[in-house]
């Protein structure tokens, strides 16, 4: 697969380089590179179930009318 990327000139020269002096052809010390950041990088975290909602016993469910009443009385 093909890919553009757009790289500090600095860092694309230390990258050419390491690839003369491991001859290696650039893109493969990117990929090289590339697989040792990623094998380094920490895993994603697991994503959290949401909280389950909460029911009020032996009440009727809030409305959406009740709701933006209670919010805009925490606006005053």
């Amino acid at each position: 697969m093909k890919a553009t990327l757009e790289l500090p000139g600095e860092l694309l020269q230390r990258i050419k380089l390491r690839a003369v002096h491991r001859k290696r052809k650039l893109k493969d010390e990117i990929a090289y590179l590339l697989e040792a950041g990623m094998a380094q990088a920490p895993a994603p975290e697991t994503p959290r179930k949401p909280p389950k909602p909460v029911r009020l016993r032996g009440r009727r469910p809030v409305t959406l009318r009740e709701i933006e009443a209670a919010i805009a009385a925490g606006r005053d």
